[in-house]
């Protein structure tokens, strides 16, 4: 059922945006920002946008802010955080030539040399558009920051938006290579980016990285692509499935999605618990993850473009 609704609405969501909500386009302007539960800086933090995401205002109170962004999650955030923008704007924004960082931290400084003052940071992930100047010679590239400030960063710590998302085919392996440059960083409840990620959060990054948005929550994530068998792991599983732990569905209660990790071959996979680490699935191994049962496994690879939860960066409307 959850599967079905979510098919029903994401496709209604992005024509809704497209048709009705450009007045209420924004772009998250910085680094990385808080989704909270409710307006409240003592709220639970449900998710994070990174710089450059995309976004749909729904609400506002006072200076908080209700926003979706491109895969459908919603949260709050203040107003420091997002950049509003007009209709005009937006397609200007959409018709740019932007970059993405590609380096795990960045700064933007005003001037395009070692020592200047910083504007921002920024993480993997994040989008910039090009700025005007020309390319400095000592290895600085301008930028425009949603907010409209102008900078540089160094040209190695970056690429063509377009080109890098028209390049990502991802093999299960990239996928898995991508998870990897995380190992060793925190666990972070709510966590989007390499500041720290939670268990959906790691996936998430993994596969935007690699040019495809899925779902926010494990809980959504087991919904999409296709269902494995997990009951073997080494016969079932391939490098770059996602495979699920929770409560499973003979329990009274139903089944219940409460962890994700990535599969990287030979029984074991890289997931955030703690921190992002490398655990076998498999038991009596020392190195076994037992904490909690494993009730689903699932391949995104191939469905992309196909499963409308599973949506190349590409193909969005929201980016392009």
């Amino acid at each position: 059922m959850k599967k079905v609704l979510f098919i029903i609405l994401f496709p209604l969501l992005l024509s809704v945006f497209q048709a009705e909500a450009r007045k209420d386009a924004a772009l998250v302007s910085v680094s990385v920002t808080d989704m909270k539960k409710v307006p409240d800086y003592q709220s639970e933090t449900v998710s994070q946008a990174i710089m450059g995401t995309p976004v749909q205002v729904v609400d506002k109170q006072g200076y908080w802010y209700s926003i979706i962004t491109p895969e459908g999650y919603t949260g709050w955030t203040t107003e420091q955080n997002i950049a509003l923008k007009t209709e005009e704007e937006w397609e200007n924004w959409k018709n740019s030539d932007r970059y993405i960082i590609t380096d795990y931290f960045v700064l933007v400084t005003d001037r395009p040399e070692k020592g200047s003052r910083v504007l921002s940071d920024c993480v993997a992930g994040c989008i910039l558009e090009c700025g005007t100047g020309a390319v400095s010679g000592n290895g600085f590239v301008p930028v425009v920051l949603p907010d409209g400030q102008e900078g540089y960063i160094p040209s190695g710590s970056c690429a063509p938006l377009k080109e890098y998302m028209e390049s990502r085919n991802p093999s299960g392996q990239d996928i898995v290579n991508t998870a990897a440059e995380f190992h060793g960083f925190p666990y972070l409840w709510g966590g989007l980016s390499p500041k720290g990620l939670d268990c959906s959060g790691l996936v998430k990054l993994s596969y935007f990285l690699n040019g495809i948005i899925l779902p926010r929550d494990a809980s959504q994530q087991i919904e999409t692509g296709q269902a494995l068998d997990c009951s073997d792991i080494l016969s079932a599983l391939e490098a770059g499935d996602l495979v699920f732990f929770g409560r499973d569905e003979p329990d009274s209660r139903g089944r219940s999605v409460s962890h994700v990790g990535i599969y990287i071959g030979d029984g074991l996979m890289i997931h955030s618990s703690l921190r992002v680490r490398i655990n076998s699935l498999l038991p009596g191994r020392p190195d076994s993850y037992t904490s909690k049962k494993i009730v689903g496994a699932c391949r995104i690879l191939g469905s992309q473009g196909k499963d409308p939860a599973i949506v190349p960066v590409c193909g969005h409307p929201w980016y392009f």
